[in-house]
Formats: C-alpha cells, sequence, structure tokens
C-alpha cells in the first residue's frame, strides 16, 4: 500500500498521530509512506523504525513563486497534485491523506477501489447548489464533483500519462486570481469530469459533515456509528481538536490516539 502525506514541519506532530492511527489499523498492511516536504527528513519518522511502514522523504523541485498560498494554504497544499513527477516508476495509485486525520479503521477496501478511467477519488463536502457555483466560477462542467483533497486515492499511471509537471505549474499560476481554495480548485480545473466520489461518512467525515447529516436525518448516526464504521476523521478547516478553541465531538477519536502514540513514542524514548 502506498500513502502519501505532504506537510511541513509544523504539522509534524499532528502528522505523527496519523500515522500511528494509520500504523494500528493497519498493521497487516506492507506500507510506503511517500512524504513531500522542503524540511522534513527520514530521521523525523523514527518512532515507526521497525514497523511495517517505510518511509521515503522527497524535496520536490518546483516553481512555485508566483502560486497563491497563505498562512493557512502554504506551499506544501499543491504537493500533491504533483506527486506523480517525483514518485517511483513503480507506484502506479497512491493514496494520498492530509495530516489532520484520524484512519479509524483498515483502509484496504478504499485503497483497492476500481479508479477506471478516473484520475482520482474522494469525497465532496459541498452541496448541489455549491457544486454548480463552484463549476461556474471554475469554467468546468457543472457535474463535476468539487472534492475535499485531504483524502484522495490517485491514479498515479494515468495522471503520469496525461500530466506534465509544467503544465498543472502553469494551470496554478494562469488561475490564480479566481482561487478561493487553491489545491481544491485547482484538481477541478484539472480534472474535470475524470473524478471519482466516494462516500464522505466512510472515507472523509469531518465535525461539519456529521452535524449537518444529522440534521438531514441520518438518525442513525452517532459516535458508536462512527467508530463502528467511519474509516478515515478528517479535522478539515479551522476547526482542530488539539487547538483549545476546538468545538465538536469527533474530537474524541483524535485525542484516543494522540494518548496512545504519546504513551508509544515515550516508551521508545522519542519526544
Amino acid at each position: 500500500m502506498n500513502i502519501l502525506i505532504t506537510l511541513n514541519r509544523s504539522y509534524l506532530k499532528v502528522a505523527l498521530v496519523m500515522l500511528f492511527s494509520l500504523w494500528r489499523n493497519n498493521a497487516d498492511e506492507k506500507i510506503d509512506i511517500y512524504v513531500l516536504s522542503k524540511d522534513l527528513r527520514e530521521n523525523d519518522f523514527l518512532p515507526f523504525l521497525g514497523s511495517s511502514m517505510s518511509f521515503h522523504v522527497i524535496c520536490p523541485a518546483l516553481n512555485l513563486s508566483e502560486a497563491l498560498t497563505t498562512r493557512r494554504y502554504p506551499q506544501e497544499m499543491y504537493y500533491r497534485l504533483f506527486a506523480f513527477s517525483f514518485l517511483p516508476e513503480s507506484v502506479d495509485r497512491i493514496l494520498y491523506l492530509d495530516p489532520d486525520i484520524i484512519v479509524n479503521k483498515s483502509l484496504k477496501e478504499l485503497y483497492s477501489t476500481d479508479l477506471g478511467t478516473a484520475y482520482t477519488a474522494g469525497c465532496t463536502h459541498v452541496r448541489e447548489v455549491l457544486t454548480k457555483i463552484n463549476s461556474k466560477r471554475l469554467n468546468t462542467d457543472s457535474a463535476t464533483a468539487y472534492l475535499n483533497t485531504g483524502v484522495l486515492l490517485m491514479n498515479i499511471s494515468l495522471i503520469r500519462r496525461d500530466f506534465t509537471k509544467e503544465e498543472i505549474e502553469k494551470t496554478i499560476i494562469e488561475n490564480r486570481s479566481r482561487l478561493l481554495l487553491p489545491d481544491q480548485d485547482v484538481l477541478v480545473i484539472l480534472f474535470k469530469d475524470r473524478i471519482l466520489t466516494l462516500d464522505s461518512i466512510k472515507y472523509n467525515l469531518s465535525d461539519r459533515i456529521y452535524a449537518l447529516s444529522r440534521i438531514a436525518g441520518m438518525k442513525n448516526l452517532d459516535l458508536a456509528y462512527v467508530e463502528e464504521n467511519t474509516v478515515i476523521i478528517h479535522f478539515c478547516g479551522r476547526n482542530k481538536p488539539w487547538k483549545e478553541s476546538y468545538h465538536g465531538l469527533l474530537g474524541k477519536f483524535f485525542d484516543y490516539y494522540r494518548v496512545k502514540a504519546e504513551s508509544y513514542f515515550s516508551s521508545l524514548r522519542i519526544s
């Protein structure tokens, strides 16, 4: 199984919790973790030395000086779009995961999803009206799914065949003035109708989606249901369970794995 993460050092502690939850729930899998980062090294992942996970840290050479970035949206957010040009030729698919995620179950079913001719598979967090607004804003077909890019199963062999690094760099720069959620906007512009949508309750559940789904009448959706059925919990946006300002119900899952991870790292005398 190939997993991709992109981050800078400021998110390392959070990423280690995510990786611990990934390992604990997929211990029977051999996992290659590809890390695209300009300031991390393989030594940063020593807590997992000897586990079923192997780490490959790659510093991507990209010309993104003109790309839209902010404190909330650093340059690293674009790296997942370029993964095909930095990964080994032997990698034909990869599952991208944001650092602010908890892997609650086995990823085997998700990872084996038939992508067909889709460039990527993921979940949408917007309703039909916003999908149409985004399609008009980004000049794509009205049926084009607007994905949350925190969880992406990427068809690397197909992307590698149909795109170049230079083409994606050009798309990012040329569309700079109309990007709101930059990486998500660019992904939709590039992949258009070659996007496969997945169940957001199962594979990309946020506190917001949890609350909205309950309001919409999904009465069986409670924390027990999440614990039993949800594979990936995603703390996207500004509402983070490691912050004092956090408000939500899914933070208990992050806290559980944070405590377990800290205990494990402490036993290795690694802080």
